[in-house]
């Protein structure tokens, strides 16, 4: 390498390198000396005089000509990296006219050194303190950003705030801010009012700091929220885009915010309204290039709080809850990533969508949500020992928010291989929670159905499930609950279940095989048993189909009564087994076995007994009702073959009864028997109605004679039975439809009449009738009935038989052994011959017995009667017999009655004919003589044809006789008859005999000194006359020729005629009769008084000689 030197330096270099050291050395110190201020700049802060501070507010109003900036004091700082920066106190900005737009407190800015180079004054950092803004949303959505100070504040507006935000870019985009880099708010206060929701929030000692970096901005704040409360809330939030896009970015975290304050500010968080709790929490979510909203995706954790939609719903509280979602605003769309609840009511995570209606002023008017639940554990109001684990479930629910009301559509909850299916509807009304939901479960286990039921909840109902239905599996379950204010919550649970075994009643077998329904409603719990048997110990099966359990209200204290409806269709002595277990023992309390019959039976009733333990079982109730087909016993009437094709029962407290339609030993009837509870040793009965006939009397041992009755009628039966003792019986009937005939008096009775029949007394091997009262067709009696041990009749005592108003007797009939006819005995009484109707009755075969009269009047006439009369007669056809009596209770007679035309004809005898007419009230005159009188009836009123023969007789102090005498002027005869009177041997009479009338037909009276003639009338009531005929003295030898006249008349005679009464006569007597001898003298005797016709019968029946019959026997 070569080795080079330094040359020698000439002159002009030299002098060139001087001059340049000076120059460095001068340059030096000028920078020293700027240096040297620059430092004290920096340090010190230089105030600006007046006339710079006019100078510079002239340039803004140049640069800003739409403003004017007017401040207090300026401040020029030097920083350390020899940017300038101004401070600004007391900044008011004007409009050209002087109108206050905002003023601040404090205001810093550096500026960009190109822009001061350039002469442009360009902020570069503007940092303000002391800023108040009022923000406001309309209630159309729009947003509005106003300063608080000034006395015509600006105010922006967008339609949203990321839109209000963007308006900064054409801040940026001006000349004067071209190069600002960032703007810092301090000690921001910022009042927001939002007219949506009409509520105010304000912001306290926020911090906002927005950057720029090229067209990149950036902005973040830092915000205090003062609620109103001690607590404050903390926002935290970001904001990013490039000038001129419309695309921009933003953010939002928060902590302690209400859950309120949130739901208020977007659609997406409206259902947040419902909850009472403090949120914290992250919201992300930008804008296209079209000004159009991302989805929003957010992040919240919830603390714990309460569900209240308002003031009067009960709170529903939770521990916490977490939710990671998000929102599509175009589609009004929030899907749930998570949400998560943490609560001793309900513990599970959800995920789903929901779709929001928002109304045109923004408000979320509804949500319609489609959630899967998982991960449920469930113990509301710690209703349960453990809180209950649920796999998960399916929503879709609709929810409304004002008013709040959450209306479930479906809710599909697994849980064990099931589902249940859930709908109803949730309403927060003015004054609370209205609840209505109903569920639906395909199958359930008996054992998981108490553990998803809680304890508390209905336990009267679920212990009774619990204790009383056993294995068996349940099916088509629904379950619906109710809630109004002010009204206890109502349940309701219903159920299918199979193959169960239930029981119904702690004494009674249990239902085995059982498949039917239960169901809780209104607090009323009910199971329905559609198929199932109880089987009692030794007996055979008995359907229970249909049949249910009840409790009435299963909110009573005490507890409820409990109440079985039962059906029940089996032999009846597996059913009366059932009855006679506690607390029934209804057969025991009828002192009966319970095979006492045989039949099928179908059975329905009612048991109400309490349900608490120990309580009485004698009060339990019951009420069974039923049928029994093919019915038989002969144990429950003794010795007596019940039968019937079909009967009803009815088993109660009260008693046992059995009725309808049947037979008893052969006789129908429709009717009962009853067996009555309560009182030992009560009697049972029997009441019917039955066919009357003479089979039934025959049946039942209650003889009477042979053709007594015949026909068929309805008669009410009546038995009461004591244990031990001899049934007593009565048997009533209106005697419809039966011919009763008594033969023995003629009287019978047609089947078209009615009457009434009374008989009463014990039933046994030999029946006891001790009273028989009958009253029919004019007949009334009333007696009793003895029987011989044969059951044939003994006597049957009539105490007292009247028949119209001629027979009022007592009577007894006496039997005479089966077949033949009674005998009867009269002990007194009264028979009345002028309408007696005897012997119109067919007789009975064979000869019958005399019937035995001793009677206390036989009423003849109505002025003759027979009295104290005692006979034997023969009723076969009529009463024929012999007696003997007193004539009006004065002269004996004797006499026969026999019968004729349905009454009596009556032969009388007598030795002493005056006193037989002194008795009668006919003649007082009339001493001695025989009488025999025949009275024959006539007709059927009551009248008589009658002949009377005397014999031996004599007239004393006769009035007409001797006013007669006198008249032709036989002194002689006029002595006789005031001494030992006239006498006659024969006097004979054809005569009618009526009720107040004796007509004379044909009379005479024929003795040795008078013979007379008579006709004529005689009224037996008042004693009046008038009589005709012919006076014949000296008989005996005028009579001589009297077969040439009348009998009683001579061969002279005189015709005479009397008038007037008995005691005082008129008397007249023709003398010229007596010059005309024999029949002659007819041409002066009156016409004949005819003798009226009677009732029935012909004007003068002839005498009919009495027929002879004679009785052998007794």
């Amino acid at each position: 390498m070569p080795n080079t030197s330094a040359a020698p330096r000439s002159p002009k270099r030299r002098r060139l390198w001087q001059a340049t050291k000076w120059s460095l050395l001068v340059i030096s110190l000028i920078v020293a000396t700027i240096a040297g201020a620059a430092i004290y700049m920096i340090r010190s802060p230089i105030v600006v005089p007046e006339w710079l501070e006019t100078r510079i507010e002239e340039r803004f109003a140049k640069d800003m000509p739409l403003a004017r900036i007017g401040f207090g004091e300026m401040v020029l700082i030097v920083d350390e990296g020899w940017r300038p920066r101004v401070r600004l106190r007391d900044v008011n900005i004007t409009n050209p006219q002087g109108v206050s737009f905002a003023a601040f407190r404090e205001v810093r800015a550096s500026f960009s050194i190109q822009g001061l180079l350039a002469g442009d004054v360009q902020p570069r950092d503007i940092a303000m303190s002391g800023v108040v803004a009022n923000l406001r949303r309309d209630k159309d959505g729009r947003v509005a950003l106003s300063a608080a100070s000034g006395t015509a504040p600006a105010e922006r507006r967008a339609a949203t705030m990321p839109q209000l935000i963007g308006q900064l870019d054409t801040v940026f985009e001006t000349k004067a801010l071209s190069r600002l880099r960032s703007i810092e708010l301090r000690a921001l206060t910022l009042r927001y009012t939002d007219l949506q929701s009409d509520r105010m929030w304000t912001v306290d000692g926020g911090r906002l700091l927005l950057d720029r970096e090229g067209d990149n901005l950036r902005m973040t704040a830092e915000l205090a929220v003062l609620g109103g409360g001690a607590d404050v809330a903390t926002l935290s939030a970001n904001y990013s885009s490039k000038i001129g896009d419309t695309a921009s970015q933003f953010g939002v975290n928060f902590d302690g915010v209400s859950a309120g304050d949130i739901a208020v500010q977007n659609p997406a968080f409206a259902w947040l309204k419902v909850l009472r709790a403090s949120i914290s929490g992250s919201v992300r979510s930008s804008l296209d290039e079209d000004g159009t909203f991302e989805p929003l995706n957010a992040t919240l954790q919830i603390g714990a709080g309460v569900v209240q939609p308002n003031e009067r719903a009960t709170p529903i509280p939770f521990d916490g809850a977490r939710s990671y979602f998000s929102y599509d605003p175009d589609q009004r769309l929030l899907r749930f990533d998570e949400l998560s609840v943490e609560s001793k009511w309900v513990s599970g995570r959800i995920e789903g969508a929901a779709s929001l209606g928002i109304d045109d002023s923004g408000k979320l008017g509804e949500l319609v949500a489609q959630v899967r639940l998982r991960d449920l554990v469930a113990d509301p109001a710690d209703i349960y020992d453990a809180p209950v684990s649920i796999e998960g479930a399916d929503l879709d629910a609709k929810i409304t928010f004002n008013p709040f009301h959450m209306s479930v559509g479906r809710m599909d909850i697994v849980d064990g291989g099931t589902t249940l299916n859930l709908s109803g509807d949730l309403r927060a009304g003015p004054q609370g929670w209205q609840v209505a939901l109903d569920a639906g479960l395909n199958a359930l286990k008996p054992t998981r159905l108490l553990e998803l039921w809680p304890e508390n909840v209905k336990p009267k109902t679920r212990k009774w499930v619990d204790e009383n239905i056993y294995a068996g599996a349940l099916s088509d379950v629904d379950l619906a609950f109710r809630l109004k204010p002010g009204e206890a919550p109502q349940a309701y649970l219903d159920f299918d279940f199979q193959g169960a075994e239930v029981r119904f009643l702690r004494t009674m077998p249990n239902i085995t095989d059982g498949s039917g329904h239960a169901s809780l409603s209104r607090n009323r719990f009910v199971v329905s048993v559609d198929t199932g048997v109880i089987t009692p110990p030794d007996e055979t099966p008995v359907s229970v189909n249909g049949s249910s359990f009840i409790m009435p209200d299963v909110t009573v204290k005490d507890g409820p009564p409990g109440i079985v409806r039962l059906r029940a269709d089996a032999d009846i002595t597996s059913v009366l087994a059932l009855l006679n277990r506690p607390p029934l023992q209804a057969m025991d309390k009828a002192n009966l076995p319970v095979d006492v019959v045989d039949a099928r039976a179908q059975l329905a009733g009612t048991l109400s007994f309490p349900m608490k333990k120990g309580s009485d079982p004698k009060l339990t109730i019951f009420d069974i009702n039923g049928t029994l087909a093919e019915f038989q016993s002969d144990r429950l009437v003794k010795d007596r073959a019940l039968r019937a094709d079909q009967l009803t029962l009815n088993a109660s407290n009260s008693g046992l009864t059995i009725k309808g339609e049947g037979e008893l030993d052969g006789v129908p009837f429709d009717g009962e028997w009853s067996q009555p509870f309560g009182k030992p040793g009560a009697a049972s009965s029997v009441r019917a109605d039955i066919a009357l006939n003479a089979k039934t009397l025959e049946t039942f041992k209650i003889a009477l004679p042979p053709d007594t009755i015949a026909g068929e009628g309805r008669a009410w039966f009546a038995m009461d039975v004591v244990k031990g003792q001899p049934p007593d019986f009565s048997v009533t009937s209106d005697l419809r439809g039966l011919r009763i005939t008594v033969p023995q008096i003629g009287w019978s009775k047609a089947r078209s009449q009615t009457g009434t029949l009374e008989i009463s007394g014990r039933l046994g091997p030999v029946p006891d009738v001790d009273t028989l009262k009958i009253s029919a067709a004019g007949l009334s009696a009333q007696g009793d009935v003895t029987l011989h041990p044969s059951g044939a009749l003994d006597r049957l005592q009539f105490h007292r038989l009247q028949v119209g108003n001629w027979l009022d007797v007592p009577v007894d009939l006496i039997g005479q052994g089966a077949g033949r006819a009674v005998q009867v005995v009269v002990k007194g009484g009264r028979l009345d011959l002028r309408t007696a109707e005897l012997g119109k009755s067919k007789p009975s075969g064979g000869a019958s017995p005399p019937m035995l009269l001793s009677l206390d009047r036989l009423q003849v006439t109505d002025k003759i009667a027979l009295t104290g009369m005692q006979g034997e007669f023969n009723v076969a056809r009529g009463l024929d017999g012999r007696f003997t009596a007193a004539l009006n209770g004065g002269a004996p007679v004797s006499g026969r009655v026999v019968p004729k035309d349905g009454r009596s004809a009556v032969q009388l005898t007598a030795t002493d004919a005056g006193g037989v007419l002194r008795s009668a009230n006919i003649a007082q005159q009339v001493h001695g003589g025989a009488l025999s009188l025949t009275l024959v009836p006539a007709g059927s009123g009551g009248a008589f044809d009658g002949h009377a023969e005397i014999k031996d007789v004599r007239i004393k102090d006769a009035p007409t006789i001797a006013a007669l005498v006198n008249a032709v002027s036989v002194v002689g005869l006029i002595n006789e008859l005031n001494g030992d009177g006239i006498y006659f041997d024969t006097v004979e009479a054809d005569f009618r005999l009526s009720s107040n009338r004796v007509n004379l037909t044909q009379a005479s009276a024929t003795g040795a000194s008078l013979g007379i003639s008579m006709d004529g009338v005689f009224a037996t009531d008042t004693g009046q006359m008038a009589l005709q005929g012919v006076i014949s003295p000296v008989y005996m030898l005028n009579g001589i020729a009297s077969f040439l006249t009348r009998k009683g008349e001579g061969l002279l005679g005189f015709n005479y005629s009397i008038g007037g009464t008995v005691q005082n006569p008129s008397v007249s007597v023709n003398p010229l009769s007596g010059f005309v001898p024999g029949a002659m003298r007819d041409i002066f005797r009156s016409a004949p008084r005819t003798t009226p016709a009677q009732d029935g019968g012909a004007a003068t029946p002839a005498p009919q000689k009495p027929v002879a019959q004679r009785f052998e026997g007794r």
